[in-house]
């Protein structure tokens, strides 16, 4: 993939101007993850207060309002705040967001080094969540998780979610809104900040490395290519993987045949347990590929270097800068009970039920 290009470097001091323009947008990005945060817990209060009125209607109905509920409180809501709050895109931004992407075919050819890098950091939180069970850091609060489905119809609504909804709203939040107020400030800053929180807004410690490698991934690719177009293509091939696995599922032959693999027993090879079978080794070379392919290009990492934009100041005040924001404290707080105990939705949830006599 060729070099990003972006604006010169300038040997000028600082400007208060730029320094204080900087401080502002980092505090209105932190602004906007307390949002994300609070409309997390909004969501997840309002689903077990309603689930009484769930489990009373009919399964595909009950599971489409849930999404939709999901859709609305974690996409609709933080996208328009985040619009709001940080003023972005502009007027400048808008029209080149999704514009025709320069290096579409190269973008695309590194989708396997994508994958098999995001599998492989996965693969580690594994690991390390294994370790770490006890303090139940991997049984978070995450109303997406929640939806599982159970049968086609559902796994149809949840592919349709993870593979369409989920990647036009995510690149243009994270890659269109974040990365962009941030550029100006400098490239590989924009990419790795906007990853950062892609990562925290997953609110799950299993999730949150692998999204936030893919993240900058993405983030690299958005600016090379000069357009979110390859990018949410991109996030929508990683999203079908994951939802043709759990499409597959859903399916009650492959769910026995899974069962009965489980327990050692035989099982019947239906037409779509084969396909599943098929569809499992195609991934599984995939993701071999890939994490050789990823290892390739991390060598050559180099040459595919971002420039700096905002040279004034170093990397490691910029970062400094952010983190002493107040709002950006209280998101990381907000974000560290999200990941573990959930104690202040659960502690409203407790509220609403004594006061409600439930």
């Amino acid at each position: 993939m060729s070099e990003i290009t972006n604006v010169a470097m300038v040997n000028e001091p600082p400007q208060p101007s730029k320094i204080s323009g900087f401080k502002n947008v980092c505090l209105r990005i932190g602004l906007m993850m307390i949002c994300v945060f609070v409309a997390r817990g909004i969501c997840s209060i309002l689903l077990g207060l309603m689930y009484p009125l769930f489990e009373d209607m009919d399964q595909i109905l009950g599971y489409a309002l849930q999404s939709l509920m999901s859709f609305v409180f974690l996409d609709v809501i933080p996208i328009t705040l985040a619009v709001l709050l940080i003023k972005e895109p502009s007027k400048e931004t808008r029209g080149r967001l999704y514009q025709k992407p320069v290096y579409l075919s190269s973008a695309i050819g590194v989708f396997p080094a994508c994958y098999g890098l995001a599998i492989f950091i996965n693969l580690l939180t594994l690991a390390v969540s294994y370790f770490l069970s006890k303090a139940d850091l991997n049984e978070t609060f995450n109303p997406v998780n929640d939806l599982r489905a159970d049968n086609i119809p559902c796994a149809l609504i949840l592919l349709f979610q993870m593979v369409v909804i989920a990647p036009i709203c995510e690149e243009f939040w994270f890659r269109g809104i974040v990365m962009e107020s941030l550029r100006p400030y400098g490239n590989g800053f924009a990419i790795f900040v906007s990853a950062f929180l892609f990562g925290l807004t997953h609110s799950n410690f299993q999730q949150f490395f692998y999204a936030t490698v893919l993240g900058i991934c993405l983030g690299y690719i958005a600016i090379s290519t000069k357009s979110l177009v390859t990018t949410t293509i991109m996030h929508a091939m990683l999203n079908s993987v994951s939802g043709l696995l759990l499409f597959f599922m859903s399916i009650d032959s492959v769910g026995d045949y899974l069962l009965a693999a489980q327990s050692g027993k035989e099982a019947e090879i239906t037409p779509a347990v084969a396909a599943f079978l098929v569809f499992q080794f195609l991934v599984i070379m995939l993701m071999l590929v890939g994490i050789v392919m990823a290892i390739f290009k991390l060598c050559k990492i180099r040459r595919y270097k971002v420039p700096k934009v905002w040279t004034e100041i170093s990397t490691g005040k910029r970062w400094g800068i952010f983190f002493s924001r107040i709002t950006v404290i209280i998101m990381l707080l907000l974000a560290a009970d999200s990941f573990t105990y959930q104690f202040i939705p659960n502690l409203i949830y407790s509220g609403i039920m004594k006061l409600t006599g439930k």
